[in-house]
């Protein structure tokens, strides 16, 4: 199905004859000799064909390789169908103001990423994201989840591209904390665990603590620590934060809609 809104590609490959996949890093490669041929590298979000690859590489997860199939026609069908009706349940919410390319490759999880329920996601550009789903199993609702989470993210980057790949803490925190609001409102699911892993004053206790200088950091190293937990930050915490910061903001301007949110400046959402 051809749309003006986005265009979706699978990467699924199989092993050659008389021979095995035997490394994340060689599925990663057939992965990336089939865009190539495609010639679709250039869609792919990201700088270079090395980038990609390692990318493709840490994404694909630490399961078991020798489980690893291709999608079967029905799953690959029911994939494509499932991410064209989320992408027009957001449309219709909040206007996607670039045409979004999809790629879809292979997750290998392990039994602690059973959070996920089998799908991952990754937004490198303001018109690009990247999903990742286990040919062993995957949930619907986990897939349209993440089609509109990743979907917001691209939309935040296109409204702020200046800044894009040098944004502070509180950008991060507020990125993550709309496309979880944006994903709620649009599907009508529950929060996430990483949405909530703390109460709203949890996480208002945590911003307060956060000094100018810090909400201001553009440390990558100090951003993942907050967003996924480690030193004196709890798991998840900067997701929270940017969750409740953004769902308490949402909640004091009701008129606003979310064309108007995703484009104001993160400071306006400090409560």
């Amino acid at each position: 199905m051809k749309s003006d809104l986005i265009h979706i590609e699978f990467y699924f490959p199989e092993a050659g004859k008389d021979s095995s996949i035997k490394t994340k890093q060689e599925l990663a490669e057939l992965i990336v000799g089939e865009m190539k041929e495609k010639k679709s590298l250039d869609y792919s979000g990201l700088a270079d064909e090395k980038t990609l690859r390692e990318s493709i590489s840490n994404y694909l997860g630490d399961g078991d390789l020798s489980a690893y199939t291709p999608l079967s026609k029905e799953h690959t069908e029911e994939i494509q169908k499932t991410i064209e009706d989320v992408v027009a349940r957001c449309n219709a919410l909040l206007r996607i103001p670039t045409k979004n390319f999809i790629f879809v490759f292979p997750y290998l999880p392990t039994e602690k990423d059973a959070v996920f329920e089998g799908v991952m996601g990754l937004a490198p550009y303001s018109c690009v994201f990247h999903l990742f789903v286990s040919p062993d199993g995957w949930s619907r609702e986990a897939l349209a989840d993440t089609v509109a989470h990743e979907l917001n993210h691209t939309i935040f980057y296109y409204h702020h591209y200046d800044d894009l790949n040098n944004y502070t803490l509180l950008d991060e925190m507020l990125l993550e904390g709309l496309a979880e609001n944006f994903r709620e409102t649009v599907l009508g699911t529950k929060p996430s665990p990483w949405a909530v892993a703390l109460t709203k004053e949890k996480a208002f206790e945590v911003l307060r603590t956060m000094a100018n200088e810090l909400l201001s950091s553009r440390d990558q190293t100090f951003i993942k620590k907050v967003l996924y937990g480690g030193d004196s930050y709890e798991k998840w915490a900067g997701y929270s934060v940017g969750y409740w910061m953004a769902k308490d903001f949402i909640k004091r301007n009701p008129t606003l809609s979310w064309d108007g949110v995703m484009k104001l400046p993160s400071s306006r959402f400090i409560p």
